[in-house]
Order: C-alpha cells, then sequence, then structure tokens
C-alpha cells in the first residue's frame, strides 16, 4: 500500500502540467477560444518581447563571478539537481523504513518534497516538450 502512496506522491505531480495542457486544448477545440495565446501580432511580439527579457534577467542573476573556480561554478550550477536527487533517494530510504520507524507528519513532508522534486526534474521538461511540438 505504501509503494502506491510513493508513486502517486513522486509522478502524479509530474504529470499534472500534462494533464491540464490538454484539458485547456480540448476546451479550445469546443468553444474555438483560444486559451493563454495572443490575439494580434502586436500582443505576441509583446509577449516574446516580456519572455526575452525575463530570460535575460534570469541569465544575468545566474551569471558566476569573474574569478571563480570552475569546480565552483560547476557545483553552483547543479546544486538545484543534487538536491533534488537527495530528497528523491531520501523519500524511498524513508518509504521503505516507514513500518519500522514511520512517522505521518514525516512522511507528508517528505513526498510533498519529493513530488515538487519530481515536478521540478520531469513534470516541466515534458510540459516544455508537448508545447514546443504544437
Amino acid at each position: 500500500m505504501m509503494g502506491i502512496a510513493t508513486i502517486l506522491a513522486t509522478v502524479l505531480p509530474g504529470l499534472l502540467p500534462v494533464v491540464l495542457d490538454g484539458a485547456k486544448m480540448i476546451f479550445s477545440k469546443i468553444t474555438g477560444i483560444s486559451m493563454g495565446e495572443p490575439k494580434s501580432f502586436m500582443e505576441r511580439m509583446q509577449f516574446y518581447n516580456a519572455e526575452t527579457e525575463r530570460l535575460k534577467t534570469i541569465a544575468e542573476l545566474d551569471r558566476p563571478g569573474q574569478n571563480i573556480s570552475r569546480w565552483v561554478a560547476d557545483l553552483r550550477g547543479s546544486f538545484r539537481y543534487i538536491f533534488v536527487g537527495l530528497i528523491i533517494i531520501v523519500t524511498l530510504a524513508y518509504g521503505i523504513l516507514y513500518q519500522w520507524i514511520g512517522v505521518p507528519e514525516v512522511w507528508g513532508v517528505l513526498s510533498q518534497l519529493a513530488g515538487s522534486a519530481t515536478f521540478f526534474i520531469i513534470g516541466d521538461r515534458v510540459y516544455l516538450g508537448l508545447k514546443m511540438q504544437k
């Protein structure tokens, strides 16, 4: 029983964006109203310009300093994935050991963290991949 809960807590959040986007597409086909799409060329250009500025700002914030060691830059660039991996490993280990040391509150927090981490790794990438194929 605990295995199903673990799977649902980690995989379901990753699939949620895909399901919601599919529901929006079905609604758009039925009603003929496009959801969230710019209506005119000017709106589309404003949207792309705003997105470009947002990405430039994020890139500027994420740029390391000038005199930084290579291993520090590599660690800085991968710390999100390292922590996501640690969260998933700890959650899986706790799920296995839950029958002996299980505290429901700890399990709830870990499963929510693992769900968020799975969404970060899998769901967002799947969602972006599907959006690009349109």
